[in-house]
């Protein structure tokens, strides 16, 4: 095949649009690059290849059953390899042209009157040590503040920064508080000691303009994910209510949403952490999770794909309740989900791009014997059996 029937076809095998002997030439195309070795890729390239892929058809998940009682959306791991290997082929360029082209909406079987965009901007606010209120959707690049020696910038790329600047130096803790609201980009801060944090919609996080003392103590509510500059001499503390997370330089991400019911989690990436709740604490290695829950449960087998799915773009759900799938997406696109009468109990298992509109969203959920309709900013969930009015 030439590399333009390997578009076309890849793009009607992804929309399940084949006929029959165009699913078995793509097929059997596959079969014959794996039998060549073309198909032989590094974990590395594999996972690359796989992000790459998320970040594209994630809308095209079908829905089978795992077992009893778990829905499960999932791509044909064949169109997984089959679409991966147009990589040799046709080159990344290519490529993103490609499903940039083929990417089309959903179509909706019955007309949607309401539909929600995914959130379009930052609407992040910071509330300065003095009141001043800074909202980063309404300013432009550039310098947004200064406090003392430390001087508040806004990049072009819509970071937030604190930089040194000329200025007397205090001793006096001042902190601002960064919010980030529901129906908003994730947003992402570096704070003066050269620490980044990302901040969820529905989050925010209380830091000191300059860390003064021993320590470095930040408050957060709701998501953040961390990469700590390592300072020996400062431990860098998260606080949520009586848990603390200390270290002194590494990657973790803290969830206090509690949408699955379990608490708290505490999931580390790289380096070390140590976990205190009261009297309980635990040190965690990369790749385990703490949960605090009036104690502290440590997971040695994690699923960091699903954690870090919000600051990469898109859903992960890994066996989750419809619960905890409707609260994510709650606050994703601002709105309130509203239950007419009972659903039963269900486990959801993939992914979906977090830049498509709700209506596209529940379209797939509903390929799984969900109902939905949206009223203005309610999200209304029905049972199996209802009817849509």
């Amino acid at each position: 095949m030439d590399i333009e029937q390997i578009k076309e076809l890849l793009g009607k095998y992804m929309a399940g649009t084949c006929t029959e002997t165009e699913k078995e030439l793509i097929e059997d195309w596959y079969e014959r690059l794996k039998e060549t070795g073309q198909l032989q890729w590094s974990e590395d390239e594999k996972r690359w290849i796989r992000q790459i892929m998320k970040s594209h058809i994630m809308n095209e998940i079908s829905g089978k059953t795992k077992r009893e009682g778990a829905t499960v959306l999932q791509l044909s791991r064949k169109f997984w390899w089959a679409a991966a290997s147009v990589l040799l082929l046709i080159g990344v360029y290519s490529l993103f042209e490609f499903f940039r082209i083929e990417k089309t909406p959903v179509k909706i079987a019955k007309a949607i009157t309401n539909d929600v965009k995914a959130p379009q901007t930052n609407r992040a606010m910071i509330t300065l040590a003095n009141g001043q209120k800074v909202f980063l959707d309404s300013v432009g690049s550039g310098s947004l503040a200064v406090q003392g020696n430390i001087k508040l910038v806004k990049l072009s790329t819509g970071e937030i920064v604190y930089q040194d600047a000329s200025g007397e130096i205090t001793n006096e803790l001042k902190y601002n508080v960064l919010t980030n609201p529901r129906g908003s980009r994730v947003v992402n801060m570096v704070l003066s000691d050269g620490s980044r944090v990302w901040l969820n919609a529905g989050s925010s996080i209380t830091y000191p303009v300059a860390f003064v003392g021993k320590d470095r103590k930040v408050e957060i509510t709701g998501e953040a994910y961390f990469e700590v500059a390592h300072d020996v001499s400062k431990p860098f503390i998260v606080n949520y209510g009586d848990m603390e997370v200390k270290v002194l330089g590494t990657h973790f991400n803290v969830n206090t949403f509690r949408d699955d019911g379990s608490g708290i989690k505490v999931t580390l990436l790289e380096g070390s952490v140590k976990v205190e709740d009261g009297k309980a604490s635990s040190l965690l290695k990369p790749g385990e999770q703490a949960k605090v829950s009036g104690g502290i449960k440590v997971e040695k087998e994690v699923n960091l794909d699903e954690v870090m799915a919000w600051k990469n773009g898109y859903f992960q759900f890994d066996h989750a309740s419809l619960q905890a799938v409707l609260s994510q997406i709650s606050r994703w696109y601002d709105v309130d989900v509203v239950y007419q009468g009972r659903n039963e109990p269900r486990e959801f298992v993939g992914a979906i791009q977090r830049d498509l509109d709700l209506s596209e969203v529940l379209k797939i959920l509903e390929k799984n014997k969900v109902r939905f309709k949206i009223v203005g900013k309610e999200l209304v969930v029905f049972p199996d059996h209802a009817a849509l009015q």
